[in-house]
This record gives structure tokens, sequence and C-alpha cells, in this order.
């Protein structure tokens, strides 16, 4: 689960083009995930972020009745 993200955009990313995301793991501790990254296209940086995660366990979301039917068309579409 998404707990802040930050994007600083450094040039207007074009549509209909190939973009490229590179993103590392900075850091976890305990159920906290940081993350940041970049996105490019020709080789050229268009934005970086930064982010931080919570590990939600996938059981939390599929208490409810929209997580139960996220869960079962994924399960389709995996062909499970």
């Amino acid at each position: 689960m998404t707990a802040r993200i930050f994007v600083r955009f450094r040039r207007p990313v074009p549509i209909n083009s190939e973009l490229v995301v590179r993103a590392e793991i900075q850091s976890t501790r305990g159920r906290r995930i940081r993350i940041r990254g970049e996105l490019h296209s020709d080789g050229e940086i268009l934005a970086e972020a930064r982010a931080a995660f919570l590990h939600v366990p996938l059981d939390h979301f599929l208490q409810t009745p929209e997580g139960r039917a996220a869960g079962e068309a994924w399960r389709q579409r995996l062909g499970y």
C-alpha cells in the first residue's frame, strides 16, 4: 500500500512512445519499504520518484467483497 510518493518531473513526458522505468529498493524496515525510481526516454531522465510503501498481507484485502472479486479476476486471468 502506498504510504507516500513524491515525483519530480524534469522534462515533458511524451505520449505514444516507449518509456523505461528503473527502480530500486533503498531500504526496508519492518513493514515499510522505501523505493527510488526514474522514468527515461531515449536515455534522458524525464522524472524521478521517491516512495514509501507499507506491506499489507493479501488476506487483509481478501476480507472484503471487492478484494475477493479482484483476487478471483486475477486467478482467472492467470489461468488458475
